[in-house]
């Protein structure tokens, strides 16, 4: 199995590169936490909120769109770290926010309007808080065991 994993993993291009995958991670908590702050001021600044959140979904949209053939691929060559027990739940409680995610950006884009801003804030937060708790999960536990497996490869070194 870490034979054919090893040759999936160096048949990819970089895009699902063990960098690529914990970059898209780290921005999607970065726009999320600037979504949260700008949620916090005291004005309703419900343009900026508008664009912040396409972003995010673009950005989210791009992310998923690589890391389902590496989650499956992950998900195979580690199958005997998880009881499948611990497998079904992660996989259900990811589709469960996967659905949720779409019902709400479908929800609030592409405006937010003014006067929505209270009921968006705190759906927001929620979700917020939410995508950002998986983003930190994945990274601590799905793709450092995809990077042991051979799954994903470690993307180019930048030596600058």
């Amino acid at each position: 199995m870490e034979v054919t994993s090893q040759r999936l993993a160096e048949q990819r291009d970089d895009r699902t590169s063990w960098r690529r995958l914990i970059d898209d991670h780290d921005r999607i908590a970065e726009r999320c936490a600037d979504l949260v702050v700008l949620l916090q001021r005291r004005g309703h600044n419900c343009a900026a909120a508008s664009r912040k959140l396409l972003e995010l979904a673009v950005l989210v949209a791009d992310h998923l769109g690589v890391e389902d053939e590496v989650v499956d691929l992950t998900a195979i060559a580690t199958e005997a770290d998880y009881s499948p027990e611990t497998v079904a739940v992660m996989a259900a409680e990811l589709d469960a926010l996967r659905r949720e995610w779409r019902v709400f950006i479908a929800h609030w884009l592409p405006t937010i309007e003014p006067a929505d801003w209270y009921e968006f804030r705190g759906e927001a937060e929620a979700m917020l808080s939410r995508l950002t708790h998986q983003v930190q999960r994945e990274s601590a536990l799905l793709y450092d065991d995809a990077l042991r497996a051979g799954v994903i490869a470690t993307g180019p070194v930048d030596l600058q």
